[in-house]
């Protein structure tokens, strides 16, 4: 397995619909995890980073939520328009400031 330079894990666990926490699954996060895989590919970057999928990240009260590696911070209420902004900063090594939830 090639080693990546940066792992986006994007948390796709679904809790029970009555869930009063919800989940990241609920808010969209699966479809989010194939745009953000579909866009490394477009962007001819997908050997250098990865977008995973991850269980529960219990961040849940956050939105969707990524766990990056090895920045070892967590993104909250991402939303498919931030993904751009996301990789960009990854390119240049930086993290996306506005969407940190936790370091």
């Amino acid at each position: 397995m090639p080693h990546r330079e940066t792992y986006f894990f994007v948390c796709v666990n679904r809790r029970a619909d009555d869930d009063a926490r919800g989940s990241c699954a609920q808010k969209g996060s699966e479809a989010l995890q194939k745009r953000f895989k579909e866009l490394l590919k477009e962007k001819g970057l997908a050997k250098r980073f990865r977008a995973c999928t991850s269980s529960c990240l219990d961040m849940c009260e956050t939105g969707i939520s990524i766990a990056v590696e090895p920045a070892h911070v967590v993104y909250g209420n991402v939303r498919e328009e931030d993904l751009e902004e996301i990789i960009d900063a990854a390119e240049q090594g930086h993290v996306v400031d506005h969407l940190v939830v936790a370091k």
